[in-house]
């Protein structure tokens, strides 16, 4: 046998795991190996030990088997070479060092709390994560983002957001557009009909999980979208990290999103760079009384529970993104979509809650029943809640 393949045995001594755990890897399809002898035995090569290094690298940072799947897939779907490969694990590892470095902290401060603090500093440890590893751990996994949507069907206005924001985009055939962060892809699955053809898509998100379902939701329109020459691209991307070829996009989109990144001038640098001359770049955001009513009964409820209008999205509203916008580009237009919400239903309003990122899941878990019960009998009283939604666009030019 050639040195350069290794036995099940040999790469777990190599790794410093078990046997058991290779041949697990094995089993759930992670670590398949790259040839069998003539008795049987697995054999792997070099290859497998980078592999190996990515899955116990993805278990260290938390992800479960599955997700760990679907980001090595993406990976391997993107054809990411290893230094790419070792640059997203960097940036992973710095979140959690972030996430680290906060939780000592915070365990420092109920050191030094007296009792009656105590509790609400450790139920502050309880849930502490960066901003940024709770926009991971919300929006990895689509069944989150699913349920901040599903309240929106209550909307006043009979334009859903993704149709308001297509219609401005006024895309033409040829063009090469780029989304930073597309969750699920509902923008391009609501209007595949009317894609423009020849059109190059190159769709990002930092979610593996969310990349995935993308690719899953366009997935029944591939042979319809071929025939139209339109091309998709599918990538993991972190905006936190952003490098982008300059002068190549006709459009770049950043949808509810850069409120996520913490380099956000050094983002949009690169976002204007990237954009030909005669590009545009369209981001939307929301409004300092964005779901004002919401948040007010979340409050009233307990008001321990972390509301994402102040922790998460306050670095960048509509009330301030235009002086950061303005820095990049020589034009900005602000238009604001004309929307607020009735919501009869208790159960959507709940789950929109529940979505919150932050302790909203963690206080629920011992005080969900009472909220559910707090929005019932609001619901009894007045028929249904109105909330007002605050949301609009910037389009920029350079």
């Amino acid at each position: 046998m050639n040195n350069q393949y290794y036995t099940a045995g040999e790469i777990a001594r190599i790794a410093g795991i078990s046997l058991r755990t290779i041949r697990y890897y094995d089993a759930k399809g992670l670590l398949p190996p790259v040839s069998h002898s003539d008795t049987g035995y697995r054999y792997y090569d070099k290859g497998s030990l980078a592999l190996l290094q990515r899955i116990m690298m993805l278990k260290y940072l938390g992800f479960s088997l599955e997700q760990i799947q679907q980001l090595i897939a993406a990976q391997e779907a993107n054809a990411l070479d290893q230094e790419a490969i070792l640059a997203q694990q960097k940036r992973l590892l710095l979140e959690k060092q972030k996430q680290l470095e906060r939780l000592i902290s915070t365990i420092e401060l109920a050191q030094h709390s007296n009792q009656e603090d105590k509790w609400q500093v450790l139920v502050r440890c309880l849930n502490l994560l960066t901003s940024d590893e709770k926009v991971l751990e919300q929006y990895q996994d689509p069944e989150n983002l699913k349920r901040r949507i599903n309240i929106h069907q209550y909307s006043t206005n009979p334009q859903s957001w993704t149709q308001w924001v297509y219609e401005r985009l006024t895309l033409r055939s040829g063009e090469t557009v780029l989304e930073l962060g597309c969750g699920t892809g509902l923008l391009w699955v609501d209007h595949v009909q009317q894609l423009p053809s020849g059109l190059c898509l190159i769709l990002t998100d930092r979610s593996g999980g969310m990349l995935e379902q993308t690719r899953q939701n366009l997935a029944p329109y591939e042979k319809e979208l071929k025939a139209r020459q339109i091309h998709i691209e599918y990538q993991i991307l972190d905006a936190n990290a952003l490098e982008l070829p300059p002068a190549s996009y006709d459009r770049i989109i950043a949808n509810h999103m850069l409120y996520h990144v913490e380099r956000r001038d050094t983002c949009l640098s690169s976002i204007a760079r990237a954009l030909k001359p005669t590009g545009t770049f369209y981001c939307s955001t929301v409004g300092d009384t964005h779901m004002q009513e919401l948040h007010q009964l979340v409050i009233a409820f307990d008001p321990r529970i972390e509301l994402p209008i102040q922790n998460l999205t306050g670095g960048f509203h509509l009330e301030n993104a235009a002086p950061q916008l303005t820095r990049h580009f020589a034009q900005v237009e602000r238009q604001d979509q004309d929307n607020d919400l009735i919501v009869d239903d208790p159960q959507a309003i709940y789950d929109y809650i529940c979505s919150y990122p932050g302790n909203a899941p963690l206080i629920l878990e011992q005080r969900g029943p009472e909220l559910l019960a707090v929005i019932q009998n609001k619901l009894n009283h007045e028929g249904a809640m109105f909330i007002h939604k605050s949301t609009g666009m910037f389009i920029c030019k350079k």
